[in-house]
C-alpha cells in the first residue's frame, strides 16, 4: 500500500480584509517562496492515554496581511480523501505576544488568519486514535504520528523550511527520518528543508528496540515497535534488512541517501507499509514469527518499500508534480508505480538469497492462478484503474470483483511479462536488457544528486523499455496497458526455460464466492448461481437438504456434485426463506504450476539464469 511529498499550491485569499474566499487551488508557481522563512511546530501529548496530540504552529514572519492554514485532505501514497481535519479541535490563533488574533473557517480544512503582518501562532489539538500506516494512533504505551494527519501548512508557502520540537512523555524516544537537530530526555527536535520533507517523515514515540548496520556508507536503522509485545527476533530481521538493502544498493548503482529508517510497528493486526522519502513505516502482525513464512511476509513489505526510494519517491509521475494536499490528483501510472514495485521486490528477494529460485517461480504460479479466476481483470485499461484508486480502489463496490483487478496485482503481472519480453527481444538483437535495466535508464534520466529532475511520463516508460529490447515496445503498451488482452505469462515463461503445467479442479463449479457468515459475496457472470438467480448477499443455511454451519462447509457440499447435476440451495434473502436450484458444472478455471524445465536449451538456460539470477541482472 502502499504503501511521496511535494507541494499543494494554493492561492492566497486577497490581502484586503475582504469577505471570506474559498481557498483555490493554483499550479506550482504557487509554491515559489522568497525568502525562505522558518516555520516552527511543537508538539505534546500530555495525557497519551487521553489520545488528545496537542500541536502548536509558530510563523513569525508571515507574507501580507492575512494567511491560510490548512490541513490535508490526504496522505500521499495512499489515494483516498480521509480529511484529517476532522480530527482537529480547540483551534485557536494568538499573536507572538499571546494576544487573540482574529480567524475564520474557510471550507473543511482550511483557516484564514487576520494577523496584520504579525508574527502568530496557532494552537490546536489532534485526536489520534487511527492505528495505520498512513493516518495516526496514540496510547499510553507508544504513538505512530504521520504529518498529513497532525500538522497544519501555510497554504501557497510549503517551500519554507520547518522546525519540529516535540515534547517526550516520560521515559519515550522519539524516532523519525527527520533531520535530528538535538534530543534530551524531554524535548526531541528536528528540521525539514520544506512542509513536505515534514510530513513525509512519520514520528515513532515509545520504547522501541532498535538495531542499525551501514550499507555503502548510508546508515540504516531499524525501530521495532512492539508495545504489547512480539515473537519477533529483531536480530533476525535486521539481516533479512541489510541483504535486501544492499542487494538494491548493486542493483541500482548505490543508493541515493546517507540514512534510511524502517519504523516497524508490531501490532494486534497489520494492514502493510507506506513509502517515504527517506524512511517507511511497517505494520505487522505482532505474533506472526513463529514461522519462517512470518520474516518473510516482513521480508516482501521491506523490500516493496525499500524500492520506492527510487520507482515513487526519485521517480515522480509528472500528474502528482506538485502534491496538491486539498483533494484528489489523478493518475494512470499506478500500475507502475505499484505493481513493478511488486515486481522488483519479487525479484530482489530471490537476489538476496532470501527465496530460493524454486519457490519463486512456485509463488508466481499461486499468483497466476489467483488472478486468473478473477472475472474483472481484462474489464478495464490499466490506466482506467489507475485513475479510479480514488473511489474504487478504497472504496469498493460489492460489483467490484466482477468488473475491477487490483493495480497492485495486474501491474505485478505485467512487469513479469515486461521483463520477460525485455530479456528475449533485447537477446536477438545482441543486448542484455530487463526490467531492472528499465528501472536504472529512467533514474539516470530523471534523477539529479539523489533528487528527481523531471516529472515522470507514460512515454518515457515506453521509450526507456524501447531502449532496454533495443525495439520499439509501442504494441505491447498499447495491447496490455492501454487494452485490456490477456497477459501472455504462460507462454513467456515457456520461452525463458520455465516448465508450465495446468490442471484442471476436480470440484463441480457454481460460481460463488462466499463470506465467513455464508452470505454470498460475489456471483462470476453466466455461472449457475447466476442462471439459478442467486444475489448478492444471500444467507446460505443448507445444500441438497443439510444444514450448512460455515463457507467451507457449504463450498465442499456444492463442491462435490458431479457436473450437470442439480442441486437444491435453501437460503434467507432479506429475512425471507428461500429455495433455488442450481446445476452445477465442471470448473472452467485452471490450476498453474511453473517450475525450471530441465530440457533448456544452452542459450534459454543463460536467459533463464541471468532473469532468477542471485548475483545482480
Amino acid at each position: 500500500m502502499s504503501r511521496l511529498p511535494l507541494v499543494l499550491a494554493a492561492a492566497l485569499a486577497a490581502c484586503a480584509a475582504a469577505p471570506v474566499t474559498p481557498a483555490v487551488r493554483t499550479g506550482p508557481s504557487a509554491v515559489v517562496e522568497t525568502p525562505r522563512r522558518q516555520v516552527d511546530y511543537h508538539l505534546e501529548i500530555p495525557v497519551p492515554a487521553q489520545q488528545w496530540v496537542h500541536v502548536t504552529m509558530t510563523v513569525a514572519h508571515p507574507k501580507g496581511v492575512h494567511s491560510q492554514v490548512a490541513m490535508p485532505a490526504w496522505t500521499p501514497g495512499s489515494y483516498l480523501v480521509r480529511d484529517h481535519a476532522r480530527h482537529v479541535d480547540g483551534l485557536r490563533v494568538e499573536d507572538l505576544a499571546g494576544q487573540p488574533l482574529p480567524f475564520v473557517q474557510v471550507d473543511k480544512q482550511t483557516w484564514r488568519v487576520d494577523h496584520g503582518r504579525r508574527g502568530f501562532r496557532v494552537r490546536y489539538r489532534v485526536f489520534a486514535d487511527e492505528p495505520g500506516v498512513r493516518t495516526s494512533f496514540v496510547d499510553d504505551r507508544h504513538a505512530s504520528l504521520n504529518g498529513p494527519a497532525v500538522f497544519l501548512y501555510l497554504v501557497g508557502q510549503t517551500s519554507r523550511p520547518a522546525s519540529l520540537e516535540v515534547a517526550l512523555p516520560p521515559g519515550w524516544q522519539a524516532h523519525s527520518a527527520l533531520e535530528i537537530a538535538g534530543t534530551t530526555a524531554t524535548l526531541a527536535r528536528f528540521t525539514a528543508a520544506d512542509y513536505d520533507t515534514l510530513v513525509d517523515a512519520p514520528i515513532v514515540l515509545g520504547t522501541p528496540e532498535l538495531r542499525s548496520f551501514e550499507v555503502e556508507r548510508t546508515r540504516v536503522e531499524l525501530v521495532f515497535s512492539a508495545p504489547a509485545g512480539s515473537n519477533a527476533d529483531t536480530a533476525r530481521i535486521a539481516a533479512d534488512l541489510q541483504k535486501i538493502v544492499a542487494t538494491f544498493a548493486t542493483l541500482m548503482g548505490g543508493l541515493p541517501l546517507r540514512r534510511y529508517v524502517f519504523l516497524v510497528l508490531a501490532d494486534e493486526t497489520s494492514d502493510g507499509g507506506l513509502e517515504h522519502g527517506s524512511s517507511t513505516l511497517l505494520r505487522v502482525q505482532r505474533d506472526m514469527f513463529s514461522e519462517p513464512a512470518g520474516y518473510r511476509r516482513l521480508a516482501n513489505l521491506a523490500a516493496h518499500e525499500f524500492f520506492h526510494l527510487w520507482n515513487v519517491k526519485r521517480l515522480r509521475d509528472a500528474a502528482l508534480l506538485p502534491y496538491d494536499y486539498r483533494g484528489e490528483q489523478y493518475t494512470r501510472l499506478l500500475w507502475f508505480h505499484e505493481g513493478f514495485t511488486e515486481t522488483i521486490e519479487q525479484q530482489v528477494l530471490v537476489r538476496a538469497d532470501i527465496v530460493t529460485p524454486e519457490a519463486h517461480l512456485r509463488e508466481l504460479g499461486e499468483s497466476w492462478t489467483a488472478y486468473i479466476r478473477k472475472p474483472g481483470r481484462n474489464h478495464s485499461p490499466l490506466g482506467q484503474i489507475s485513475q479510479d484508486a480514488w473511489t474504487k480502489a478504497y472504496k469498493p463496490s460489492p460489483a467490484h470483483a466482477n468488473t475491477l483487478i487490483s493495480y497492485y496485482e495486474k501491474g505485478h503481472l505485467l512487469g513479469v511479462c515486461l521483463d520477460l519480453e525485455l530479456r528475449l527481444r533485447s537477446a536477438e538483437h545482441g543486448q542484455t536488457g530487463s526490467l531492472l535495466g528499465l528501472f536504472r535508464r529512467l533514474v539516470a534520466s530523471h534523477v539529479k544528486d539523489g533528487h528527481p529532475s523531471k516529472g515522470l511520463k507514460y512515454a518515457d516508460i515506453i521509450a526507456a523499455a524501447s531502449a532496454e529490447a533495443g525495439e520499439t515496445m509501442d504494441a505491447f503498451f498499447t495491447k496490455y496497458v492501454d487494452g485490456t488482452a490477456e497477459l501472455p505469462l504462460p507462454g513467456l515463461l515457456a520461452r525463458i526455460g520455465v516448465k508450465v503445467t495446468s490442471d484442471p479442479s476436480s470440484k463441480a463449479y457454481a460460481g460463488l464466492v462466499l463470506a465467513a457468515d455464508r452470505t454470498i459475496k460475489n456471483i462470476e457472470p453466466a455461472a449457475p448461481a447466476a442462471l439459478a438467480g442467486l444475489m448478492l448477499g444471500d444467507e446460505l443455511i443448507a445444500v441438497a437438504g443439510r444444514r450448512v454451519r460455515s463457507s467451507d462447509d457449504a463450498l465442499a457440499r456444492t463442491g462435490e456434485r458431479k457436473p450437470g447435476e442439480r442441486v437444491e440451495l435453501a437460503l434467507f434473502r432479506a429475512g425471507r426463506l428461500e429455495l433455488r436450484t442450481i446445476t452445477v458444472t465442471a470448473d472452467p478455471h485452471r490450476s498453474f504450476r511453473f517450475e525450471l524445465a530441465a530440457d533448456a536449451t544452452p542459450k534459454t538456460l543463460g536467459l533463464r539464469n541471468a532473469w532468477l539470477a542471485r548475483a545482480p541482472k
